[in-house]
């Protein structure tokens, strides 16, 4: 049987129908979890869930940047349409202190931790944005008794992945560590048990137009780095993806 490999956070609803089409048709093997940053993309990825049953899982979220153009009332429709949905995802969500100027982050904790009670209640997963506020985003989850989380494209401290790993929660390696060296140390320190993969597509990073289809490529390399083999990696990668998704306990 061939391997499953799991994208735990990806911007579906910016790929186009046809993009779609090809990537989900040239591997077959692949499952995205697609986030959402405000109600039309959440409306878009529930559409490609129900088209790609099984193989698209929805995200419901509001990002933090989202607060630059979009009104406040928008991020409480979104959590109203999460749990009329029943999604096993909230996110894009978090806090953003790299990005985002300083005097919007008591909005960004407010709408976070709505999020994170949300997710709280409804047993879903957190997917979560925090540049510049790792550790912020960490106590929040914490102080609310979210229940599973993933720090999405995780290149915070080395030190804070301890934590991390300690409450349970999940750090996420971004194909982008095939040139970015702070992925590979993240890579390196965290352990099997508690990583997930991802592409955070179509972002481009320097050049490098992120897709799914690059999963293989990162489960390859993340071998190297860790001296396991690929086919224990890509099992550990799928395991923990099934328990997020609760597609297995």
């Amino acid at each position: 049987m061939e391997p499953i490999y799991y994208d735990i956070h990806c911007h579906l609803a910016e790929f186009t129908d046809n993009e779609i089409e090809q990537m989900m048709t040239s591997m077959p093997n692949l499952k995205v979890v697609a986030v959402s940053d405000d109600i039309r993309s959440l409306n878009r990825v529930l559409d490609l869930a129900s088209r790609y049953q099984g193989r698209v899982f929805p995200c419901a979220g509001f990002h933090p940047w989202s607060l630059k153009d979009h009104q406040l009332e928008e991020a409480w429709q979104v959590i109203r349409l999460a749990e009329r949905a029943g999604v096993i995802c909230i996110g894009e969500v978090g806090l953003d202190r790299k990005f985002m100027p300083e005097e919007t982050f008591t909005t960004q904790r407010k709408v976070f931790e709505a999020f994170a009670k949300a997710a709280r209640d409804m047993n879903a997963f957190l997917n979560i944005h925090s540049p510049g506020a790792w550790r912020d985003a960490l106590n929040v989850i914490v102080e609310v008794g979210v229940e599973d989380a993933v720090f999405h494209w995780y290149t915070g401290p080395l030190n804070l992945v301890d934590e991390i790993v300690k409450r349970g929660y999940f750090v996420s390696i971004n194909v982008a560590a095939e040139v970015q060296s702070k992925s590979k140390d993240i890579a390196k320190a965290a352990p099997l048990t508690n990583m997930v993969f991802e592409s955070d597509g179509p972002y481009n990073y320097h050049g490098l137009r992120l897709t799914p289809l690059m999963i293989p490529r990162l489960v390859k390399l993340v071998a190297e780095l860790k001296g396991v083999a690929e086919g224990e990696l890509q099992e550990a990668i799928a395991v923990n993806s099934e328990r997020l998704l609760k597609l297995r306990t």
